[in-house]
């Protein structure tokens, strides 16, 4: 396989290396538009839909004011773009997922896929994330009176660059402290790469080598029939049919699951399953109702394939403030984190007979005065061994050597001894300072019999300032409880100081329930003495035989002159009727239920989209959330005008939103194109920065979601290759197509011969598609330049690190990927100025 992967990475280099020299010693007949006569767009000039206000005097309009209208609107239209195109991805998303009914031989009926996963992501997944950029290109070529314009190749190689170099580095610090994500599907993985360095080296072939400056007929042809050939060949890796990867049998590929009553296919069936997955999280005293159902919903979704449209989905509502449709995995891992606190003396026992290390506690708190903390290291398992674990600490909110002191080394566990513990000097100040916090990791354990407990490989530490009163507040705003809980009891924290005493009152405040009947009336005085950072108030729930609904009441921390409050002052109480639940069990089946009902994708009818495109951000969602939501109403209210997906399984809602995107794409080119006039940019210079940035912020968040929630790199990376690869299949293929045939049908007009030089007018006896390679030409080259070296260091740290994203070196690997893309643009914008040439 290695030698496989190499030499076709040689073989990739060797052509793009030909490719440079056939550039340098290309054709310069025609490779860039020497005489423009038309009318800058910003200046009198006119696009698809825009410049709106010419007759109102906009082209006199100062510099200033039209870059800040211009580049707010591109802002906005970016958003529907987004918005757009999350309807098209929930089309998409309804069409792949399409199952069929099969018989097997001892009569039971499974449900089968009828997409293969892989053509789905490279083919429908990637057309939808990439619509906006393969639109673009169609419509200026068509819009253009078939001459090619800068923008739209532009934004598909710029975009490829940002998707590839950016995207990978925003996902290599996306995975946690001490995870790594490595590609499972890597002969898959190793075809698209490929493709998506050939796909920008065969445009260097065609516009220098093959026909300089010109798209002839059966170029345009190829590159579109590249994509299937793409999808082939992914397929055949897919099933095993190189020696990258293994084979997997298609008998057992697709298979969703038994047939059952259960229309969806990932409902909880019963109450047992909903048991298996949160037996230890219902059991957590740390975590309230909402946060188990958020940990247990995540560890189910992540039993499953996410797809890319979800992942994709859920950015995007998130972006313009509607709220994501997956569980809040960073939130997922601290609640792992905590319950594997909960348990760790439990997992001692079944530890006892391995060989473990890991830390006692992941979160300890400490005063600024008490001069330091001890931080305990647990082994089990053989302790006649010696053992050596590295450790160190690492700021975040504390600094190191101002608020606490350096600490790294080796702990050295003789035969015998269990526990090791480390002390960390804490650094006190006259300073009122809010309360900070830094981490202390342990590694690389020796011998290499002894493996790191998951998770317990870090711990945060709290320093909490005791230079001033402090802040009080409720630990939490939601609290959810049983009937027949009994007593309940709820925190409340002094931050951000604890010196001197404090007395804060506090009481219970009827809502729905009423004491004495559904709680016991509680009310009274919290004293915190001098140094106390935490108090618990304890409340009584009534367990009655009546038959009644969830109801909920309040505590309430009461105001008092002496006393400063944090943001919680009140908790809303919820009590869960159990009077038909056996077991928790039911209850978060109940609610896992509904949240799935939220992951699912695909409008069920018009009422309910314009219920959710008005819908108000969920509580708690934030001063940004408000201002998103309120700001892409209209775009909204537009999608939801879209048919739902119930319509012929997704298809009408696909052609719809594919109008749609166009239409909204056809803004953006001419509000990009205005901008950047009104700039003193050049098209190509504000494609490959603005356009490009805009148009695939939407798959940077949604592969930071994939990467943090996914335990391989296939989701993060594998589309990004896929997608660069059918921007120019799709994107410049179909343009060059329609172009390409169009101006052989109609001839030598007056317009072609105006247009094009006089050389490449002299060279042909018919008219033909003739397409500027100058700095098209110089971007791709400098692109594919790049996406080797980035491609190759992924290759290196497989094999090297042992993963693609994460672990050792992710830092650095980000930066030499960030530094790689800041310089694409700074050559590419330096040839479009002609300041360098090849």
């Amino acid at each position: 396989m290695v030698r496989g992967l190499s030499l076709a990475l040689v073989a990739t280099t060797v052509i793009v290396s030909l490719s440079l020299v056939a550039g340098v010693h290309g054709e310069p007949c025609g490779d860039r538009i020497v005489n423009n006569t038309e009318k800058p767009i910003c200046k009198g000039g006119s696009g698809t839909f825009l410049p709106a206000f010419n007759a109102y005097g906009e082209d006199n309009w100062s510099d200033g004011l039209k870059i800040f209208l211009y580049l707010a609107g591109l802002l906005w239209t970016f958003s529907g773009i987004g918005i757009i195109t999350d309807v098209f991805m929930e089309a998409i998303e309804v069409i792949t997922s399409k199952e069929k009914e099969v018989k097997l031989k001892d009569g039971r009926v499974v449900h089968v896929q009828v997409w293969n996963p892989t053509i789905a992501n490279l083919s429908l997944m990637a057309l939808g994330s990439s619509a906006p950029e393969i639109i673009l290109s169609v419509i200026e070529v068509v819009a253009g009176n078939f001459f090619a314009g800068a923008l739209g190749p532009s934004t598909i190689v710029g975009s490829a660059a940002f998707n590839l170099l950016v995207i990978f580095a925003v996902c290599s610090l996306a995975v946690p402290q001490g995870e790594v994500r490595r590609l499972e599907q890597y002969g898959v993985f190793i075809v698209t790469a490929i493709f998506s360095v050939f796909a920008y080296v065969w445009l260097i072939i065609i516009l220098v080598v093959s026909s300089p400056n010109v798209v002839e007929v059966w170029e345009g042809v190829l590159t579109l029939l590249f994509f299937p050939m793409l999808l082939g060949l992914s397929f055949m890796a897919d099933r095993g049919y190189f020696d990258f990867g293994k084979r997997h049998p298609a008998s057992v590929d697709n298979v969703l699951r038994i047939d059952n009553d259960v229309e969806h296919g990932h409902q909880f069936h019963d109450p047992y399953e909903a048991d298996t997955i949160i037996k230890r999280i219902a059991r957590s005293n740390s975590m309230t109702m909402e946060d188990k159902v958020n940990l247990a919903l995540a560890k189910k979704l992540k039993g499953e394939r996410v797809s890319r449209a979800q992942f994709r989905i859920d950015a995007t509502r998130k972006l313009v403030g509607s709220g994501g449709i997956l569980p809040d995995y960073n939130k997922a891992k601290l609640q792992e984190a905590l319950l594997r606190d909960d348990f760790f003396e439990a997992h001692k026992t079944k530890l006892a007979k391995k060989n473990f290390v890991g830390l006692e506690s992941l979160q300890y708190s400490i005063g600024e005065g008490d001069g330091h903390v001890n931080v305990k290291i647990l082994r089990t398992g053989d302790l006649s061994l010696p053992l050596t674990i590295e450790y160190y600490t690492e700021g975040d909110t504390a600094t190191m050597g101002v608020d606490f002191e350096e600490t790294k080394g080796v702990a050295e566990f003789s035969a015998g001894e269990e526990e090791k513990v480390i002390p960390i000097k804490i650094i006190d100040d006259d300073e009122e300072e809010d309360d900070e916090h830094f981490y202390f990791y342990i590694k690389n354990p020796s011998p290499e019999q002894y493996l790191i407990v998951p998770g317990r490989n870090r711990a945060r530490i709290t320093i909490i300032d005791d230079d001033h009163p402090g802040v009080v507040s409720l630990e939490l705003s939601k609290f959810s409880c049983l009937e027949n809980v009994g007593t309940i009891f709820l925190s409340v924290l002094r931050q951000n100081g604890s010196k001197g005493e404090l007395k804060v009152n506090y009481a219970t405040q009827d809502g729905t329930a009423h004491a004495p009947h559904d709680y016991e009336e509680t009310k009274g005085t919290l004293v915190f003495e001098d140094g106390e950072t935490e108090k618990v108030i304890a409340i009584n729930i009534v367990d009655d035989e009546e038959y009644e609904l969830d109801e909920h009441f309040f505590l309430t921390l009461e105001e008092s002159e002496d006393v400063t409050f944090g943001e919680v002052t009140k908790c809303k109480i919820t009590i869960l009727n159990d009077d038909e639940v056996t077991t928790l069990a039911d209850k978060v089946t109940a609610l896992l239920n509904l949240n799935l009902d939220k992951f699912r994708i695909g409008g069920t009818d018009w009422k309910s989209q314009f219920v959710d495109a008005l819908a108000w951000p969920e509580e708690g969602s934030g001063t940004f959330a408000i201002v998103m939501h309120l700001i892409n109403i209209p775009w909204k209210i537009i999608a939801a005008c879209l048919p739902p997906t119930l319509f012929l399984n997704g298809w009408v809602t696909f052609g719809s939103a594919l109008i749609m995107i166009g239409i909204v794409t056809a803004t953006i080119g001419d509000l990009a194109s205005l901008m950047g006039c009104a700039m003193g940019l050049e098209d190509a210079v504000t494609a490959i920065t603005f356009v490009a940035l805009g148009t695939s912020l939407p798959d940077t968040f949604a592969s930071m979601s994939a990467t943090i929630a996914s335990d391989t790199a296939d989701a993060a990376i594998t589309n990004v290759t896929g997608s660069n690869s059918v921007n120019v299949f799709l994107g410049l293929g179909l343009s060059w197509i329609i172009a390409a045939i169009y101006w052989p049908v109609v001839g030598k007009t007056d317009e072609w011969i105006a247009t094009v030089p006089p050389c490449i007018n002299a060279k042909y006896s018919n008219a033909v598609f003739w397409v500027p390679s100058g700095d098209l030409a110089f971007s791709v080259i400098i692109f594919s330049l790049c996406c080797i070296i980035c491609l190759g260091t992924l290759v290196v740290r497989r094999y090297t690190v042992g993963a693609e994203l994460g672990g050792a070196y992710a830092k650095p690997t980000a930066a030499l990927f960030l530094t790689l893309w800041l310089m694409y643009i700074l050559l590419s914008s330096l040839s479009t100025y002609e300041h360098i040439s090849l």
